[in-house]
């Protein structure tokens, strides 16, 4: 066998794949060539869009635009009993609540008679009206159902960022969604109320209760009071004990007054008794006698000074100067005596003074010992009749205070756009809903075609043998859809049919490029996919250059070829393999061909025992020398073990693969089988391809070739044996 090296196929990895570009073509054309799915569901999703806009009964929407302030007006100065904390972050979401209650959607139903409408399923007979008013809440089917169907055609809609609430109501009839709408408002803000006025008049209830248990206590309290009064013989007690506190405190005053005056007295008579010269002392000083005196013996002093200077010690007048000099000495030491005396006596009345005063103060504490000891089960009774009083005071002021607020009718809660009624319905609008429609069915057409064409695994063009297989594409056969598939036409006659066996041949010519005798096997992965009418076309298109081909259908199974040629099965292969032939006897020429052909020949039981490797390989190399061309038919590679066998001994190997016929994995599996036989593949041809059915994708990849090439189609050629092969076979066959 000779040749170059076998060509392996190499899918490209998955990264690979990420990393190709792909074109936007490639996307339309997936839409175009499901195109007929793609507008099927477009059609019945707009009609169905159309049909529901048109037949659809109009739903009116009307709604009312209410304000809730988080703080009621402030009328009253004191807070209400049923104040509610509007700063917490649950409330607005408990007013949307109670706008959805249906304790509030009854009222509405009730006060708009709606048990009587055809929306909620009247009109209804006086005695079933009755019956449902009789009921208790919840205990009626026909106001429950009511109820629901209001609720569901109730919308809250807090206004984002604001303090106001829409309240929709939707209807068949315009004038009965606004009024629900209108109704729902107000019973809204009445019930709001109401809860409020049930709930201060409850509270008033209560505290008129407790102001009468609280007066009994009240007397109780005072008539103990005075019963302490009379055991204990106090009388007028808190003004004997004011009285007694500002004694103590007055007393407390003076004492401390008193003998600090004491104390400075005694410090100072203490310090004039222990003076070494008590003429020298500060209050004797101060005395005017003592400064008169003092002046006097100056005098005195200065004139016995000036008469020694004139006369002796002795002399009459000096001697009377210093009697007077002496005389006012000693009256200066009787006058500071006399200023000690007096200290001391000043200290003496303080003393008995601060000893009065003391005593008079423990006297009034003692009083107020006994005062309080008397007191104890007094002050006891009078605070138990002091905390009653305050406490019935306060019930008696916030009585008063709910009554005033009973009668007030404030609310937090106003209307401020009132619903008024609608001029168009909200559904169906029949331009949008029939444009989405549309939009929807182009979107599902489109999308339905995307997911059918990412379930297809299977091989429709030669854009996936290259990116999914990674083998060469050798040649692209069309589908025919001409009554008598037409095998190949040899009479120079142009079509996409010929010239699509003819680049195989080119193909397969390039591969080698010395002229030498060449054996190919032609397989595929599974039946139907068209090997054997390749076969037959590619060994007619090899004898149309005029050389020697020999054509063997190797698939002792199902062979095809002879019924094709219009040629004998036997005697054939099997026959020359077991001897019951001479190649001369099996080898026949169909009519008008001119090339040869080896059938099946007699029916085997076990084709793979008797083809082996030994007796095929003589057998192929025997025939090697007589023929340019051998093309073997050989089973598909998925059922059988044939095609391995025989694939080893040839030149090299051709795959047909049936275009959206087999899985790319089992395509891509056939291949690595003959890889591993070790022969030569050559290339993938891609047969029955769709090119009318694909014709966007061929037209824009192979126009030139199945597009404007061939613009007009080619004039049918006369039935003429020797010129034209017809081959009448099922489509199976192919």
């Amino acid at each position: 066998m000779e040749g170059t090296s076998p060509v392996t196929p190499t899918p490209p990895t998955s990264s690979e794949s990420e990393a190709q570009e792909t074109h936007l073509w490639e996307y339309i054309y997936i839409v175009l060539r499901r195109r007929r799915l793609v507008l099927a569901v477009f059609v019945a999703v707009t009609a169905l869009a159309t049909l529901r806009a048109l037949l659809t009964r109009p739903v009116y929407e009307a709604s009312a635009q209410i304000l809730i302030e988080r703080d009621t007006p402030n009328v009253l100065t004191f807070k209400e009993v049923a104040q509610v904390d509007a700063a917490r972050d649950d409330y607005y979401q408990t007013q949307y609540k109670l706008l959805q209650s249906r304790l509030l959607a009854r009222r509405v139903i009730e006060t708009m008679n709606l048990l009587q409408d055809p929306e909620f399923g009247g009109p209804r007979s006086p005695e079933e009206m009755e019956a449902v008013k009789a009921a208790a809440p919840g205990a009626s089917p026909v106001m429950e159902r009511a109820i629901d169907s209001f609720l569901r055609k109730l919308r809250v809609l807090p206004v984002k960022n604001s303090r106001l609430v829409l309240v929709a109501y939707e209807s068949y009839v315009p004038e009965m969604a606004a009024a629900a709408a209108n109704w729902l408002s107000q019973l809204y803000i009445k019930q709001t109320l109401e809860f409020r006025y049930e709930t201060s008049s409850e509270a008033a209830q209560w505290l008129g209760q407790q102001i009468e248990e609280q007066k009994a206590k009240v007397e109780a309290a005072d008539l103990a009071l005075q019963k302490v009064k009379e055991q204990e013989g106090i009388v007028n007690i808190e003004e004997r004990r004011t009285l007694l506190e500002q004694k103590l405190k007055e007393l407390g005053t003076a004492l401390t007054t008193l003998r600090t005056d004491r104390l400075e007295k005694e410090a100072l008579y203490n310090q004039m008794r222990n003076a070494a010269n008590p003429e020298e002392l500060p209050d004797v000083m101060r005395s005017p006698l003592v400064q008169a005196l003092r002046i006097e013996l100056a005098t005195l002093e200065r004139s016995q000074a000036q008469l020694l200077e004139r006369y002796m010690d002795q002399h009459p007048e000096v001697v009377k100067v210093r009697n007077q000099i002496q005389e006012t000495r000693k009256k200066i030491a009787a006058e500071s005596q006399r200023v000690i005396r007096a200290a001391e006596n000043d200290y003496k009345a303080a003393a008995a003074q601060e000893a009065s005063v003391s005593s008079a103060l423990e006297a009034a504490k003692a009083e107020a010992l006994d005062l309080s000891r008397r007191s104890v089960q007094y002050d006891n009774a009078k605070r138990e009749a002091d905390a009653g009083k305050e406490v019935l005071n306060s019930l008696l002021s916030r009585h008063k205070q709910t009554d005033v607020a009973q009668e007030l009718k404030n609310s937090n809660i106003r209307i401020v756009d009132a619903a008024s009624v609608p001029r168009s319905p909200v559904r169906p609008q029949k331009t949008r809903d029939i444009a989405m429609g549309v939009a929807l069915g182009l979107f599902l057409g489109i999308g339905l075609a995307f997911f059918l064409d990412y379930l297809d695994n299977t091989i429709k063009t030669p854009e996936d043998v290259r990116k999914q297989l990674g083998a060469p594409l050798l040649a692209v056969i069309p589908e025919i859809s001409v009554p008598g598939d037409i095998v190949i036409i040899q009479g120079g006659v142009e079509s996409p049919l010929a010239d699509g066996y003819r680049l195989l041949r080119t193909s397969l010519t390039y591969s080698w490029p010395e002229s030498s005798p060449r054996i190919l096997l032609v397989t595929s992965t599974s039946a139907g996919e068209g090997k054997t009418v390749t076969s037959v076309n590619l060994a007619l298109i090899l004898a149309s250059l005029g050389g020697k081909v020999l054509l063997i259908d190797c698939d002792l199974r199902r062979p095809q070829s002879n019924t094709l040629l219009h040629a004998k099965r036997s005697p054939g292969l099997s026959d020359l393999l077991v001897g019951r032939a001479r190649p001369s006897e099996a080898i026949q020429r169909p009519a008008g061909t001119t090339l040869s052909l080896l059938a099946a020949g007699t029916r085997a039981p076990s084709p793979a025992d008797l083809m082996t490797l030994q007796t095929m390989r003589d057998f192929l190399e025997g025939l090697r020398g007589f023929y340019d061309w051998i093309v073997l038919d050989t089973p598909p590679v998925g059922p059988v073990a044939e095609a391995l066998i025989l694939a080893p001994l040839t030149d090299g190997v051709v795959v047909v693969v049936g275009a959206e016929m087999v899985p790319r994995n089992g395509v891509r599996h056939t291949l690595e089988r003959v890889h591993e036989t070790g022969a030569r593949l050559l290339g993938v041809v891609l047969n029955r391809a769709q090119v009318e059915k694909h014709s966007y994708y061929y037209g824009r990849y192979y126009g030139h070739y199945y597009g404007r090439y061939y613009g007009a189609p080619a004039p049918r050629p006369a039935v003429a044996r020797g010129k034209v092969a017809h081959i009448r076979e099922k489509r199976s066959a192919r």
